[in-house]
């Protein structure tokens, strides 16, 4: 990667400020008394409302008609609004471990399929940092610990959470579903991809409402004002970077780039909740951010040093 390729820098920036604003998805939802599903449904309605306000704004609503539908903009829609879905619910079944563990196989699996099918390179530099911040999410989740007697590994499955962990592995499948079709129409913007993302998940998470049956009933006022936050922040904000990140991106790139999330929830934690930090969470917190910064730092090194070779050469 050149750092002279702007549309790298975008998609890496796009990615750690969506991987960011994500990791305050435990902050919003811990003061809002509602289902999964319905939080879900803010972070997706207010992404699509927005955008539709910015493109009749500036005068770009007939972009939506110039840009044709295709089936991977519908499927990319669509997933990321079960994912999520799916992953809050499961959260509510089965351990948080487990869970986020699911969860972030997603951008395993879209790394997977894009090797396969766009054929998307994958450099040793890369697959070092995706070794990385895949152990460094398991140490810093807690799936991985140490102790006094060696390393003791906390995944477990049993019959009264099977029904949540088959959630959670669901949204993990559709979080790299959402990942891998989202590398495809590259041709269409940045906000008019986003749009029409944000009203096919509105329609993925409304055809889940027909099985959850949500109840608003019990949210207050207050709720309310926290629902409105995380939908603009942790939907319109975190999920339209995403967007753009996965237009400039390869998979296995985004995919190193959105472990740093638990990294940024961990700070959250630490700071707001006073949730102690373990060793063994504290060298994954590493492990994500060496990953994640690998590859963008070897770009920047190798352009300096072919600056430096063309400073040489020059007569």
């Amino acid at each position: 990667m050149s750092w002279t390729d702007n549309a790298k820098v975008v998609g890496f920036v796009s990615a750690f400020g969506a991987a960011t604003l994500m990791g305050f998805v435990g902050f919003f939802a811990r003061h809002i008394n509602a289902q999964g599903d319905v939080i879900a449904f803010s972070r997706m309605m207010f992404g699509a409302i927005l955008f539709f306000f910015i493109l009749m704004r500036l005068g770009r609503l007939s972009d939506l008609k110039k840009y044709k539908l295709s089936p991977s903009m519908i499927a990319s829609g669509f997933f990321m609004g079960t994912c999520l879905s799916a992953y809050v619910a499961a959260t509510q079944h089965t351990s948080i471990a487990n869970a986020v563990f699911f969860i972030y196989v997603g951008p395993i699996i879209s790394s997977l399929l894009a090797i396969i099918f766009l054929k998307e390179p994958l450099k040793p530099i890369t697959l070092f940092a995706i070794s990385a911040v895949f152990v460094g999410m398991l140490l810093i989740v807690g799936l991985v610990k140490f102790t006094p007697g060696g390393i003791e590994v906390g995944i477990s499955f049993s019959k009264e959470t099977f029904f949540g962990d088959m959630l959670a592995l669901a949204s993990g499948v559709g979080y790299g579903l959402f990942l891998f079709f989202g590398r495809y129409r590259t041709d269409v913007p940045g906000d008019v991809r986003s749009f029409w993302n944000f009203v096919f998940a509105v329609g993925g998470i409304c055809m889940l409402f027909i099985f959850t049956n949500p109840s608003v009933a019990q949210m207050t006022a207050t709720d309310w004002v926290w629902w409105i936050a995380i939908g603009i922040v942790c939907g319109f904000g975190a999920l339209s970077l995403c967007t753009i990140a996965t237009r400039n991106l390869l998979a296995v790139e985004f995919a190193c780039v959105s472990y740093w999330e638990c990294v940024v929830a961990s700070i959250i934690g630490i700071l707001i909740f006073n949730e102690p930090l373990s060793m063994a969470q504290s060298i994954g917190g590493l492990l994500i951010i060496l990953g994640g910064v690998s590859e963008m730092g070897l770009g920047l090194v190798n352009n300096l040093k072919n600056r430096h070779k063309a400073k040489v050469v020059t007569p």
